[in-house]
């Protein structure tokens, strides 16, 4: 009877092994044949996906999508945006319509643990603040006691705001839209008195207004943020391939590589960069991938300096320094962990 049982356990162990890994390496195979990425993002948030002048797609999250598609295909280009609100993004992933949401979508344990998906990142670090009517005279979160808040439904900045607000005895009324376009077109329009949402986006949106001087940005935060892209946990070298494409963009800026000096970093004699660009052993091959994926990486978007200053940096309309998003050797939060 023992051994029956023990054998019986073992087939259980067995099985349940044998299907973990069928699983592995599905979702990588199903992209590289179909030979590009499938990428949600938003329809027209500045900093993170707007279209250019020549209808070319461009911001933030754009940039990790193609930064993915050139791991893959050596192609930044090699990519299909499918454009989403946020409520559609995660569900989107997980029916494998998209195969990442790149939603600047909010890092928190119950989405980690409880939907089956897999966060990258975070490739954004930042804070909730509160954006004003002037005429309100408001200048700090205490004097917001009152208002009427501006918010995404199926967020969870709505619950983070209550929690602050009941903390300090404080009542609030939730205006829910859809979409950010509709909440930042009703907040203008003075269906609200307050908006939300991390510092940078409120940056952005208020050159979008009529008049950008009649807003005021609180420099107080109410909640951390620690955002990026989505995808699903069921295939682990997926998900290695996604998360390393982000350690890949904040490693060439820690040793200097960009698209401009490229070329010539790949004749170094230093064994760090020579590892990391692909020249010597083969981590590429291991994770399913070209040995120059780092490469392609870099001439597709450039480093991670060069995607927050198109998108939020000084090379942007928003000017905003790093902050929080500079090198860990520079006072923030982004490094890589080590690459061997």
């Amino acid at each position: 009877m023992k051994t029956a049982i023990k054998t019986a356990l073992a087939a259980g162990v067995l099985a349940v092994a044998g299907a973990s890994m069928a699983s592995a390496g599905a979702i990588l195979d199903e992209i590289k044949e179909r030979g590009k990425l499938r990428c949600g993002i938003y329809q027209n948030i500045p900093g993170l996906a707007t279209l250019d002048d020549q209808g070319r797609w461009q911001g933030f999250d754009v940039d990790y999508c193609r930064a993915v598609a050139a791991a893959f295909f050596g192609d930044g280009d090699a990519v299909e945006f499918v454009t989403m609100t946020f409520a559609q993004g995660m569900p989107a992933v997980k029916s494998r319509e998209v195969d990442m949401a790149g939603l600047a979508i909010t890092y928190t344990i119950g989405r980690d643990s409880e939907l089956g998906l897999d966060f990258v990142g975070p490739t954004l670090y930042s804070g909730q603040g509160f954006m004003v009517h002037k005429r309100t005279g408001a200048t700090k979160i205490a004097d917001l006691d009152g208002a009427s808040i501006c918010v995404v439904a199926g967020t969870v900045t709505d619950s983070l705001i209550s929690d602050y607000f009941t903390a300090r005895g404080m009542t609030y009324t939730p205006v829910a839209f859809e979409n950010s376009n509709q909440r930042y077109e009703y907040y203008e329009n003075g269906r609200c008195d307050v908006v939300t949402s991390e510092i940078p986006f409120l940056g952005t949106r208020r050159l979008r207004m009529k008049d950008p001087n009649e807003h005021v940005i609180f420099d107080e935060v109410f909640s951390k943020s620690h955002m990026g892209p989505v995808i699903l946990e069921s295939d682990p070298k997926w998900s290695n391939v996604a998360r390393w494409t982000h350690y890949a963009l904040v490693q060439a800026d820690e040793f200097g590589i960009n698209q401009e000096n490229l070329d010539e970093m790949l004749k170094t004699e230093d064994p760090e960069i020579q590892r990391f660009l692909g020249i010597t052993e083969t981590i590429g091959e291991k994770m399913g991938l070209p040995n120059d994926f780092t490469v392609n990486i870099v001439r597709a978007v450039g480093n991670y300096d060069d995607v927050w200053e198109r998108s939020f940096g000084m090379k942007s309309a928003v000017q905003l320094p790093r902050g929080m998003n500079a090198l860990a050797r520079d006072g923030g939060l982004q490094w890589a962990p080590n690459w061997r």
